[in-house]
Parts: C-alpha cells; structure tokens; sequence
C-alpha cells in the first residue's frame, strides 16, 4: 500500500540512535544528573521560538531525569553542541530532503555534534500540527515540533546506535507522534532514560578523572 513520505529524524550525517523496542511512555525520573548542552542558531531563526523550544527540550530531558544546564547559563565548558540550521545552510549540506536534523557519530563512536533543519521543521508543524488552513501555523506548533526534534537528535549523542521502534526516538514521525508531542506526551521511555543516565555517569566519571590528574 503507498503510504505519504514520513518526515525523517535523525537519519542524516552519521546516525545514531536506540535499537529495539521501545514504549512510548514518559521515563520514571530518576536521581538527577545534569549536561552541559551549548546551542548554535541561525539569526533567520525566530528567537522566540528557539527560547520556548529550549525550555520544552528541558522538559522533556528532565521527565527523564536529567537536568540540561545551557551552555550560556554555565561556567565550565559544553558537553554537547547542537546547531539549529536555516534553509539557507541547511541547502548547503548532502542530506535526506525529509530529514529534520542528523548526529555525527557512527556504531562505534558517540560524537559531540547534532543539527537541526528547522526550515523542515517548520514543514512538518504545518503537515501535522495545523488544524486550521485558514489560520496557518502558529508559533508554538514550531516550538512543539523543533523541541522534540532537538531533544531527538541529542538523544543519539547519549543513547546506543540506532532508532526505537515507538516514541521520541522513532525514525519517521507521523500526524499519531505530533499530536503526542503537542500534549507533552512523546517522551522517552523508563528504558531510554535508564541508558542516558548511565552515559551520563560515563561522562561524568570520567571529567572527574581528568580532573584529579
């Protein structure tokens, strides 16, 4: 059966993810940890929309239990970097034309980069999240979509190689994910948020190390 092409995430640069099964539910938080996470964002971007996003991304890390601290909030040095990127610079780069944003990493290495296309994102908030042609797409059906895509890409940064087969991790997300997202309700699962905090801990072991040397 032909089926409408599905907005991709995270399926560009060198992709990682979480292989398996997943529910679709919100983790259990668990003690808190926190990560350092500087963004880099093009002045064509809304500033409004990037600041809600932010603050919803911090939401949805911290159901998880985790705690993001922004880079321009922070005294010491960023852990991860994301780069919200224009059409403009999006054009620049050889990437899947229904991707919303990539992770440079591979099965092996867990890399430090991911981007956002937030002129694709833009796209998808109309697709999916614009019940009304007449009024057209609001803000916040940006910041919904342009949050979770953020906290997406970042996810490949923290979690195994690969994407879920449900919730925020999902490969291809459909009008079903974005009314989710929209609720506050497309989260990572208890067993996601368990493998980012291990990571966490990973990290943060070893900067101590480095740090008593």
């Amino acid at each position: 059966m032909n089926r409408p092409s599905l907005p991709q995430v995270g399926s560009v640069i060198l992709v990682i993810g979480l292989a398996g099964l997943a529910r679709p539910v919100a983790a259990e938080p668990g003690p808190s940890l926190g990560i350092v996470l500087h963004v880099s964002d093009d002045d064509r971007i809304p500033p409004n929309v990037v600041s809600r996003a932010k603050a919803e991304m911090s939401r949805i890390y911290r159901d998880a239990g985790i705690d993001i601290v922004w880079a321009n909030e922070a005294s010491s040095e960023p852990q991860l970097t994301l780069s919200l990127l224009s059409r403009e610079r999006t054009d620049e780069l050889t990437v899947v034309t229904t991707a919303l944003g990539g992770a440079v990493g591979t099965r092996e290495y867990q890399g430090r980069m991911a981007y956002v296309f937030y002129n694709r994102v833009a796209r998808v908030a109309r697709t999916y999240l614009n019940t009304s042609r007449r009024r057209g797409t609001t803000d916040t059906d940006n910041v919904t979509v342009l949050a979770h895509a953020m906290a997406h890409e970042i996810g490949h940064l923290l979690l195994p190689y690969g994407h879920s087969a449900t919730g925020l991790m999902r490969a291809d997300w459909d009008a079903k994910d974005m009314r989710l997202a929209a609720h506050g309700r497309l989260n990572f699962t208890s067993e996601q948020a368990e493998l980012i905090r291990t990571r966490l801990f990973t990290l943060l072991a070893g900067t101590q190390s480095r740090d008593s040397k």
